[in-house]
């Protein structure tokens, strides 16, 4: 009888400092609150690149690909446009034409390029001059001069509003959100596209010089955040 006391108290007591044991670990998990914090800028784009292509078959007069791109420089570097740092060639190919009445052929090459420019006005008169040369273009994409800084400040601002937000939730509930103890950033959105696709010869004038309609670059941040509260 005694040895089953004994078995019994020591279970029991086993069973009670576990009990301890658990509540001491429940305890000392902090509480916290899961918020999602959003934000987003838009901002109006001040770089500019417009796209274009010399092409030995297009002309009438049968100009070669270097005479061309030579014409080419001299009349955007009359701007003032650094060719060198804000012209490059984005790409080279060559057509093989037969003749098979003349039986003869002739090859043509064409290049093509992206000019960078830093405002709408250069822009204006980059497709005046290229308008002179008979040379097609569009404006193939637009972008912001500061995106790093703009990254990074709507970066903060969504984390700035998570802890709103918690505060907002909570204050209600007599609690206090305290420190950040977790943040996961979701992926960001970056909207450099056009109002439309691209803007050809006549469609980019007609923007350019009227009533300009680029649509604004927006970047926009998502992120996990968890505050302890008390």
């Amino acid at each position: 009888m005694k040895s089953i006391v004994k078995i019994v108290s020591i279970g029991a007591a086993v069973m009670a400092f576990a009990a301890c044991v658990q509540n001491s670990t429940q305890n000392n998990v902090p509480s916290y609150v899961e918020i999602v914090g959003t934000a987003e800028k838009e901002v109006e784009p001040d770089i500019f690149y417009l796209s274009f292509s010399l092409d030995e078959s297009d002309n009438a007069k049968k100009i070669d690909i270097n005479a061309m791109e030579q014409r080419m420089l001299a009349a955007l570097q009359s701007l003032g446009i650094d060719t060198k740092n804000d012209l490059t060639v984005t790409g080279m190919s060559g057509d093989d034409w037969y003749w098979w009445w003349r039986k003869s052929h002739k090859k043509y090459q064409r290049k093509t390029y992206s000019l960078k420019m830093e405002n709408l006005d250069l822009v204006n008169k980059s497709c005046d001059k290229l308008d002179s040369l008979k040379v097609s273009y569009r404006l193939s994409k637009v972008d912001y001069s500061q995106m790093d800084e703009l990254k990074k400040e709507v970066q903060q601002e969504a984390v700035r509003a998570a802890r709103q937000k918690a505060e907002n939730l909570l204050s209600g509930e007599n609690k206090k959100v305290n420190e950040l103890i977790y943040l996961q950033e979701k992926e960001a959105f970056n909207n450099q596209s056009l109002y439309r696709n691209s803007y050809d010869n006549y469609a980019l004038k007609s923007v350019a010089y009227e009533s300009p309609s680029f649509k604004k670059i927006k970047v926009s941040y998502d992120v996990v955040a968890r505050f302890s509260i008390t």
